[in-house]
């Protein structure tokens, strides 16, 4: 009887994921870097004026610079599994800080401006 060449790894304990609370970081606000910090950065010490305008007009630079950003906005399925593996997450526990949560905040501006349906019908399919 053949025996196998190396050993056979000792399975883990499954990692536990804190229970998702909601509200967990309404006492807390976002960072903001310094000004000294924004600007090395080349950011606009202010909010401009069209931000959005700029926002999409820079995603759409992406979307056609990296194919994988696309095939990502396309293929997510919100199954999670990449949650137990997100450091905002698992530090907060606050559904908000999902990346399945984060993503779909750009994928709803994908999915308006840049496919067929939320460029020709915006009212159809939660594009608008």
């Amino acid at each position: 009887m053949a025996t196998a060449a190396f050993d056979t790894p000792k399975l883990k304990s499954y990692p536990v994921i804190p229970l998702v609370q909601a509200g967990a970081m309404s006492h807390l606000k976002p960072f903001v870097a310094s000004r000294p910090i924004q600007k090395a950065l080349g950011f606009p010490e202010e909010l401009v004026e069209d931000w959005q305008a700029k926002a999409i007009e820079k995603m759409g630079e992406l979307l056609g610079k990296y194919r994988s950003l696309q095939v990502y906005m396309d293929a997510c399925v919100h199954c999670g599994a990449c949650s137990d593996k997100c450091h905002y997450f698992l530090g907060t526990a606050d559904p908000k800080n999902m990346p399945v949560a984060r993503q779909d905040l750009m994928r709803k501006i994908y999915r308006r401006y840049f496919t067929f349906a939320g460029k020709n019908f915006p009212k159809i399919g939660g594009c608008s």
